[in-house]
């Protein structure tokens, strides 16, 4: 019987206000499913990624200071629970089981943000982007609605791993705009989609075997929307840890103008 991948994780948070905004709406989170650990704050986190897995997220909020922090701490708070207690589930590398895990509680998290919207006016309108990574035995799945991303970065390169839920990416995709014309059009903050703004929600899957050394970047539109995906990867690539990329990128988005709020997760599978 084949021996099942398992890694060393070594993992990295910061969100910033960034240079414009009064509030912080970001949120994110990193966890060791197995002994149950999870840090939401700035910081780091290195563990063993054992029976129940890891898993990392990030959701950047909408609809005011007030509701959208409330909207993306929610939905985290939600995702992590329902992934906990489902997760419970997975006794081996299932990707199937792992896929329909993710939908339940992206499900849940929608549910709960959209009838807090629904009871309490001064919440109207909120939501949040939600971009997730849940990882086991060696086997990762990642969930995005809105338009944070997830990267993939190795030796040969750096590959986006989601693709944007808005109106600009739509049209860059049929050829109307460039990528470069995207990050500056005064239509990008406009999604087609986003966590608690309907009753129900649509989240997009991919899934892919992890190797080791493979580093993945978690980020909020603040951070990617001023810089080129070739940026990102020579200051990751180019920084000494992770703690070092994220505060380099952060530090980048920031002499850039910093127009929005800033977060990176930035996580690195070594071998065990």
């Amino acid at each position: 019987m084949t021996a099942l991948p398992c890694f060393e994780v070594q993992a990295y948070a910061l969100s910033d206000l960034g240079r414009v905004r009064s509030s912080n709406e970001d949120s994110f989170f990193v966890a060791d499913l197995t002994e149950k650990v999870i840090i939401d704050k700035n910081g780091k986190l290195r563990f063993a990624s054992g029976v129940r897995g890891s898993l990392f997220a990030v959701a950047d909020g909408m609809g005011g200071a007030a509701a959208g922090e409330m909207a993306s701490r929610v939905g985290l708070r939600t995702l992590y629970r329902e992934i906990q207690d489902l997760s419970r589930d997975l006794r081996n590398r299932d990707g199937d089981l792992m896929q329909d895990i993710l939908i339940d509680s992206v499900g849940s998290a929608n549910s709960r943000i959209y009838e807090l919207a629904q009871r309490n006016p001064e919440y109207s309108g909120m939501g949040t982007t939600l971009t997730v990574l849940l990882e086991l035995y060696g086997l990762a799945v990642v969930g995005q609605v809105g338009d944070s991303r997830a990267y993939l970065l190795r030796e040969d390169g750096i590959r986006q791993l989601t693709r944007d839920q808005s109106l600009v990416a739509h049209r860059v995709s049929i050829g109307e705009i460039t990528e470069e014309e995207a990050r500056t059009h005064p239509e990008r903050n406009i999604l087609l989609q986003a966590l608690g703004v309907r009753p129900t929600v649509e989240v997009a899957l991919r899934s892919f075997a992890v190797r080791p050394g493979d580093v993945f970047l978690l980020c909020s539109d603040g951070l990617h929307s001023q810089m080129s995906s070739s940026e990102i990867y020579s200051v990751v690539t180019e920084s000494s840890s992770p703690e070092a990329a994220c505060v380099d990128l952060i530090e980048l988005a920031n002499q850039r103008g910093g127009p929005d709020n800033i977060t990176a997760v930035l996580v690195q599978f070594l071998p065990a």
